[in-house]
Order: C-alpha cells, then structure tokens, then sequence
C-alpha cells in the first residue's frame, strides 16, 4: 500500500489540524454551548500526535510509553464528546463541570494503572509488537478490569449520540436537517470501537482519524455558520432573560425545554421544586385544569387563566402554541407561555373594590347595591324584604363630638349590619347616613320580627370613641315586603323610604312596616 508510507505524516497533519481548531475554539470558550469544544479537540490532537510518536519510534520501550501516553486524551475524549454535545443541546449547563471532575476519576485511575502495569499486570495480560501495512505499532490483551473501564468510557460515546438523537427528533426540522452531519459524524467514533474489530481493522492509530470527522463538523455547525446552531445565542440570550415563562414540550409531554422564569412559575404552580424540570412530564400541571388540559390534549391554540392551589392572590395567562402540525396520528410538541397576571388582577380587583364598595364602611355603594337586589329577586322565588335605616340624631353626634366622631359611628354600624346579614342578604351604604339590608322573608310577619330584632340588637350596642367618650346609637327602621317577582327596586325603596319617614315621625327607635309596593299601585290606579 504506497499510500500508507505517509502515514505517519498523515496522523502529524490531523494532530495540526486539531490543535488549530482548538486554539481557534479557545477564544471562545466563555459562549454558551461551546466551552468543552477546545479541550475536545486539544485532546484528538495528542492522540494524533502520540499515535505518530509511537511508530515513528524504533525501540519497543519508546512505542509502549507512547501508547500509554494515548490512553490518556482517548478516554477523556469520550468524556468531553459528551460534555460538548449535552451544552450544545441544552440551554444551561449548570453543574456540568463539576459532573466531568467526578466522571473523569476512573480514567484517571485507569492511566494510572496502565502506566504501573508493569508492576501489578491488572491491565493487560499481554504486550506485543505487530506490524500491518508496513506500520508498526504496540497491541495489548486488555485484562477483564481493562474491559470494564473501556465500556465505562464508551457509553459516555453512545450517551452523547442518544442526546443529540433525540433533541434533533424533537426539533424543528430546519435544525434536523442542518445538524444531521454532526450527528452522523459523530457515530463513526461511537460505532468504530464496535466494527473495527469485526471489520479486522488493527492498523496503529486508525481509531484517531474516526475522531476527526466530529471535531471537524462540530467546528463548522458552532462557529463557520452560527446559524445553525441549535439555540443561537442571541435567542438564547432573549429567552433566559423574559419575564414570561417558557415552557417545549414534545409530542409525548415531557419538558424539552424551560427558562429560569418558568421554573419559578412550574415550581408554584405544581408546588415542588425539583432540580430541574427537563424531562418531566407536563401533566400533573394539565391534570389541576381541565379546560387548559382538553385544549392541550387536541393540539390547539389558547389562552387561559390559572391560580396557584393555596395562594390568593396570584394568577397566571398560559398561551398554548401549537410547534408542528400533527405528524403520522401522533400528536406534536406544544409550546405554553406563562404570563403572571397578579399584578393586573389586583389592579382589576381593586377598580372593581372602588366602582362597588363605598370606602368609609366597606359596604355596598348605592349603586352596586341596586344592581345586586335586582338579580336577587329573580333568583330567590320567595318573599322578598328590603330594610332601610339610618341613625338616629346622627347631625348630634357630628355636632357634640365632631365629624371623625361621626364617621366612626357610621364604621361601627357597619360592621354591624355586616356581622348580622354576612350570609344571609345584601347590605348597602344608600346614603349619608342611610343604610339598606335585602333579604328573603316567608311573609310579612317574618321581615318585621327580623327588623325589630336588629333594632333591638342596635338599641343595646355601645359605640367607643377616640377619647374615651361612648355613645349608644339607635336606629329607625322603615321596611317594605312583597312576594312578587315583577317588583323594581324603586318601588320597595319607595315604600321602604315612606316607611323610615313614619318611624322618624313617631319618635324615632322603632320599626314600621310600609305597604306592598304592587297593591298600592293598584289601589293609585
């Protein structure tokens, strides 16, 4: 074979290639998914250039510390495949560099003990020249112990080749079919240590040049055409930094993807906080929302609203985006965008708080409690009563002990009418000091006996002042009761409203009940 003179020059050519791509992929070992890529290479390269050391050497000393020196760089270089492409596919790489120190222990163990093996004879049961092809080299009868540790390195090989695999899978296709020769380079490596020998290949050194076609296309796809790199780094840099989460899931719901935003998002949404949550399935989210679940279910777009189980409070916008059309009856990847809409609900709650509530007394504005009592005399079907009272010598209480005195009269009646009608009717602030209660009654008789026993409730109440001062407010009560659904409100409020009129005339303190709004229409009539 006249081709194979040069063969040494051939293995000093791709230790100088690989050492010019590594000392080019240094200047950028600092960007995200290419730090490992320098050493990966540095390394292909002192496997070139001790593989050239050990047949251009003529002493059976010199080639066996050369191959000893191989072994070195051969089994970091499976480490650091792996440690390349699993940055080059994920968005973070945070805890790699500690994971590659306690991965690289046993080949450090093992290059110990092939250098000593001359002492112990754990590594190899035998050491021999051959030559093929006219090259010279050391072969080796690897011991069990020796077996172990080369299998222990080469799934780092075939682990690399699987996550590569399946991000491609589940990615665009766009990225598929630019980065499909970075993954079919990277099998020659992977799979030569399976077919050379049954291919019968044992020429020195021949498992150094299946390490050159990875190296040289993981060059060209990160660094001669950024673009096609899986997450270019100007995206990458966009989609860390969102404030809305990002959630890729494939087409069989586990998580290929997640931003830091999203993380916190996932973690208070499903309450728990894994170390990562890339593959782990989206549907223990999916399984607290139904609606958010079905849509998701059949690959459609849509926006939702969720809480967080336990929190008040809180709220997020999800956005489901469809990634691919339906592939082959297996639905596809969805993408969510989580939005937090707290700050906006409480800004929704809290202009809804001021067009309902008056402010002094937490109770209904007037306007609010209209509305309410018109949907609440379609929806009980029963007798309806409608209390209105204020308090009595109420400008009194102003004048003697001032308006603050007042307000805080009106504060603590409030909180009455609260406690008492919390469950069981509408209260309202209708004016100054004037306040409505709605509430559902059998008869005539039941609203009267339920208005006499909060005047007398009021009649016993002691309010305490700023300043140690104490009042005893009284309350006159005008109440109106019907049984009919088709009664306004302006015609209870009316009868209720006389009715409060008569109970002031009369000497205050005291309850009176008004006429039926719809037999005094037809008594006018």
């Amino acid at each position: 074979m006249p081709w194979m003179q040069g063969y040494p020059f051939y293995l000093v050519m791709g230790s100088v290639l690989s050492l010019y791509m590594g000392i080019g992929s240094y200047r950028h070992r600092h960007t995200p998914g290419r730090c490992y890529l320098w050493i990966l290479m540095l390394l292909v390269s002192m496997i070139f250039a001790a593989t050239a050391g050990e047949i251009l050497s003529g002493s059976f000393e010199a080639k066996l510390w050369w191959k000893n020196v191989q072994q070195g760089p051969l089994f970091l270089s499976a480490i650091f495949t792996y440690a390349v492409i699993k940055e080059y596919v994920s968005r973070s790489s945070e805890g790699l560099s500690k994971r590659l120190i306690y991965f690289c222990i046993p080949v450090a163990v093992d290059v110990l003990l092939i250098f000593t093996d001359s002492y112990h004879h754990l590594m190899r049961s035998g050491v021999g020249l051959a030559t093929v092809a006219g090259v010279t080299g050391i072969v080796v009868e690897p011991t069990v112990l020796s077996m172990i540790l080369i299998a222990y390195d080469q799934l780092f090989g075939l682990y690399a080749v699987y996550l590569l695999a399946i991000s491609l899978l589940n990615g665009p296709k766009y990225y598929f079919r630019h980065n499909a020769l970075l993954l079919f380079s990277l099998l020659v490596p992977v799979l030569s240590v399976f077919l050379l020998p049954l291919l019968q290949i044992t020429i020195t050194g021949f498992t150094a040049f299946t390490y050159l076609p990875p190296i040289v296309a993981a060059y060209l796809t990160l660094f001669r055409d950024p673009r096609l790199s899986l997450y270019p780094l100007a995206k990458n840099k966009i989609f860390e930094n969102m404030k809305d989460g990002i959630v890729l899931t494939d087409r069989y719901d586990y998580i290929m993807d997640v931003n830091e935003a999203a993380d916190a998002m996932l973690s208070e949404l499903l309450e728990e906080k894994p170390e990562t949550w890339l593959g782990t399935s989206i549907q223990p989210l999916l399984r607290q929302h139904g609606q958010l679940s079905a849509c998701y279910a059949e690959r459609r777009e849509g926006q939702f609203e969720i809480e967080p189980p336990g929190r008040s409070g809180s709220c997020y916008g999800v956005a489901l985006i469809a990634t691919e059309q339906q592939l082959r009856g297996k639905g596809a990847g969805m993408l969510l965008v989580f939005s937090d809409l707290s700050e906006k609900k409480r800004y929704e709650r809290e202009l809804l708080h001021q067009a309902t509530v008056d402010d002094l007394t937490g109770l209904y504005n007037r306007r609010h409690f209209m509305r309410l009592v018109q949907n609440y005399s379609a929806q009980i079907g029963a007798g309806m009563a409608l209390l209105l009272f204020d308090i009595d010598d109420f400008k009194l209480i102003n004048d003697t002990y001032g308006h603050m005195a007042g307000d805080q009269a009106l504060v603590d009646l409030s909180g009455k009418i609260m406690q008492v009608y919390h469950n069981k009717g509408i209260a309202g602030r209708v004016g100054g000091e004037e306040f409505a209660v709605c509430f559902s009654a059998g008869n005539e008789a039941e609203a009267l006996k339920e208005a006499e026993s909060f005047r007398t409730a009021m009649g016993g109440h002691i309010v305490e002042l700023d300043g140690g001062h104490h009042i005893q407010l009284t309350v006159s009560i005008g109440i109106a009761f019907t049984d009919q659904a088709d009664v306004t409100f302006e015609d209870l409020y009316r009868e209720a409203d006389e009715a409060l009129y008569l109970s002031k005339a009369m000497g205050k303190n005291r309850v009176t009940l008004g006429r039926e709004p719809m037999v005094r229409q037809a008594a006018e009539g």
